[in-house]
């Protein structure tokens, strides 16, 4: 007995066409995963592309443009100091001093342009904060070139130059550079206490140790004084940073490099992004310049104190007096056209000191109450 073939059958629209049979559900399962697994192949080559791209050298690394600066006659460096994890509380990231280093290679002239921290500007797409915030937000939220580049641009929002390296220094280094040296001579034009450090600072010539010399450039706490203005503090900075200078002018360039490479080591935070060519070749032009040709700046003239009313990060700030920057940038672009310094009537204009004694006494500081000998 043969089988018959089943006749077709029909639907309702009276057409012949065979009748809908459901696939194979083990089928339609494989394609799901085929699907699923393409889906998150990609993401892992998005993701790791993005991570290689974040932690490549060439990511974190910040662009060097020294050799425009020699072009123009101008070289602009960023001087950054940072808490580092020696900064009691949570501002190791901060940055504490910001400082704008102007050399004149065809002059050998140089420009210190201090910048006031709390500069409420806005800060790439991160939104309106204090400048000194910058530096964490960089470091925090993989900017390119971390916290000295977020910096950067940022500065250069506000000076109208553009910066072509950086050096960052903590806390640690800056104290083991000084200490390297043998301390700096420091002349105190007015003489205040702090009470925070519970630390005194007498009037006249004094040689600083490393501690000694940080606790003299970050004094604020000080009352009944103009010394106690962060403006005032700046110049204190300047002072510090030039007697510096002074001490290295009479290293050959060897052993200048020798301390650079001293201070790489005390932390990860103090880096540089110029070449060891290129500090052999700006310490060689300007570490022995007449002192006549530092010149001293404070944006202090130009600027305004206010209080942020935002909950979040309520205190003082400062801002442009204008409302722009343009009057800043005037300053900043014609600081070599004149060698009187930029300050405030009430802010020493660091003019040059009485003569220093043939022995520089030793700072005496007081620590936790008692004198301290360095």
């Amino acid at each position: 007995m043969s089988i018959q073939p089943e006749p077709p059958r029909y639907d309702r629209t009276d057409k012949l066409r065979p009748v809908y049979t459901p696939k194979d559900p083990k089928k339609r399962s494989k394609w799901t995963e085929r699907i699923m697994f393409l889906f998150i192949a990609v993401i892992l080559i998005v993701g790791a592309i993005a991570l290689y791209t974040q932690y490549a050298p060439s990511f974190k690394k910040v662009p060097n443009r020294v050799v425009d600066g020699y072009k123009g006659d101008r070289i602009n460096i960023l001087l950054i100091g940072v808490g580092g994890p020696t900064h009691p509380g949570e501002g190791k990231d901060l940055a504490d001093a910001i400082m704008v280093l102007s050399l004149k290679p065809s002059s050998r002239q140089a420009a210190l342009i201090s910048i006031p921290r709390d500069f409420y500007v806005r800060i790439g797409r991160y939104g309106v904060h204090r400048l000194n915030a910058a530096h964490g937000l960089g470091e925090e939220n993989g900017y390119p070139g971390g916290g000295p580049a977020l910096l950067m641009d940022t500065v250069e929002q506000i000076v109208g130059e553009p910066m072509h390296a950086y050096i960052r220094l903590d806390f640690a280094a800056f104290e083991k550079i000084i200490d390297e040296l043998g301390g700096v001579d420091i002349y105190v034009y007015r003489p205040f206490y702090d009470f925070m450090f519970k630390d005194e600072f007498h009037e006249g010539w004094q040689r600083m140790m490393g501690k000694r010399a940080l606790r003299y450039a970050r004094s604020r706490y000080i009352r009944a004084s103009a010394e106690g203005n962060n403006f005032a503090r700046e110049l204190r900075q300047q002072q510090v940073i030039t007697a510096l200078r002074e001490k290295l002018s009479a290293l050959s360039a060897q052993q200048a490099m020798r301390l650079v490479q001293i201070a790489q080591t005390v932390s990860k935070y103090t880096d540089t992004n110029l070449t060891t060519g290129q500090m052999i070749d700006l310490y060689s032009l300007f570490h022995n310049m007449k002192t006549e040709n530092v010149r001293h700046a404070s944006l202090a003239p130009f600027i305004e104190i206010f209080m942020v009313n935002d909950p979040a990060d309520p205190g003082e700030a400062v801002k442009p007096r204008t409302g722009d920057f343009n009057e800043i940038h005037v300053v900043t672009r014609s600081i070599f056209t004149s060698n009187k310094p930029i300050v405030t009537r009430d802010e020493i204009p660091l003019s040059p000191p009485p003569p220093k004694p043939a022995v520089v006494p030793m700072s005496q500081g007081l620590e936790n109450g008692q004198p301290t000998k360095y």
